[in-house]
């Protein structure tokens, strides 16, 4: 059991560093995200909002009581940005990169719910 309570900690550590990074620079609307966000026609306001709610998200999953709320969170975010791939036909390599995280999010739920209920 402490070998997969370490391995969900070190996933929830490799997800939680740069999700919530990618928040930051949204919320402080770095640049080249504006670019981004421009080119796809949505207003700045809504790009620094998706980045306190991803900052938001990326915190939950650091406590167990709030993970699933944090999951939730981002699943909804990784759903938006995959629509917003195919919509804007951005290159696979961007829609590749969204599904390697919420796969990575997966696990971290699947281990969540597992640990969650063996451990009592």
């Amino acid at each position: 059991m402490e070998l997969l309570t370490t391995l969900q900690w070190i996933l929830v550590a490799l997800f939680v560093g740069p999700t919530f990074y990618y928040g930051y620079v949204k919320m402080i609307a770095e640049p080249a995200k504006i670019k981004k966000f421009s080119a796809w026609g949505y207003p700045i306001k809504i790009m620094q909002v998706i980045g306190v709610v991803e900052i938001i998200g990326a915190v939950s999953i650091l406590f167990p009581e709030l993970r699933l709320a944090g999951i939730a969170i981002w699943t909804v975010i990784l759903t938006g940005a995959v629509f917003t791939n195919i919509l804007h036909r951005e290159p696979k390599k961007e829609l590749f990169t969204v599904l390697t995280v919420l796969a990575h999010l997966t696990l971290i739920l699947a281990l969540n719910v597992w640990l969650s209920t063996t451990i009592k």
